[in-house]
């Protein structure tokens, strides 16, 4: 299951990469950028911001697993 999500991680990055050489990134001052992300947060319920999303910490684990591949193919 790994390695299709990281094949799929890195398919979607290609995508992306083509996509931005079209878009290319806006030049904004980070206190816009903050106050747009306050925004968003502000729409956010605070309930959902106090929930786990994942408490038994499976993504944590994937994580873990996905940094040792790349350490193994990496030497």
């Amino acid at each position: 299951m790994l390695r299709e999500e990281i094949q799929a991680f890195h398919e979607a990055l290609a995508r992306f990469n083509e996509w931005e050489k079209t878009h290319p990134p806006r030049n904004r001052d980070a206190g816009e950028i903050i106050a747009d992300l306050g925004t968003i947060l502000d729409w956010i319920p605070v309930e959902t911001h106090l929930a786990d999303p994942d408490p038994q910490k499976l993504g944590v684990g994937k994580m873990i697993e996905a940094l040792r591949h790349l350490s193994r193919v990496n030497e």
